[in-house]
């Protein structure tokens, strides 16, 4: 991974696919990839709203309804996916800026690249077809989406 010499994390635009070390609770850290939906400032804090995309795609395929609710993309289709991967919008996720740009200080922080063009579409409708979305995460997900709400940045 490379060390950007000059890291801001209001520079990563929206649907940045990012590499970044990340520590799930319960579990080994290692390297993921997220996609960013928007940077806000929560309780003072600057942070980053992303989905996490996943590559077990086993759970989604079986269940039709729940592809209903994704992206699914081939393996390959984007340079940052070499496996079949899922864009599940019920996986969002938080980060901090300082996160960010203490794993950019460390080398641990790359942008692969950024999602096509009708990913923005592609994401909405997976949020309308989700059934496992309850009222209020579809509704902070369209914000995101859309780049609105409260206190985002950008």
């Amino acid at each position: 991974m490379r060390n950007p010499e000059s890291f801001d994390p209001l520079k990563i635009g929206r649907f940045t696919v990012i590499r970044v070390h990340y520590e799930y609770p319960n579990e080994f850290p290692e390297e993921k990839l997220f996609i960013v939906l928007r940077h806000a400032v929560e309780k003072g804090d600057p942070v980053c709203h992303c989905i996490k995309p996943t590559s077990r795609t086993d759970r989604f395929e079986v269940d039709p309804r729940l592809l209903r609710g994704v992206i699914l993309y081939p393996a390959n289709q984007l340079p940052f996916f070499y496996r079949r991967t899922i864009v599940d919008p019920n996986n969002p996720l938080k980060i901090s800026h300082s996160l960010l740009e203490r794993e950019a200080g460390l080398g641990r922080f790359k942008i692969e690249g950024v999602m096509p063009e009708d990913f923005r579409t592609k994401l909405v409708e997976a949020i309308k077809q989700s059934f496992v979305l309850e009222p209020k995460n579809k509704k902070y997900l369209m914000e995101c989406s859309a780049n609105v709400g409260r206190r985002a940045i950008h």
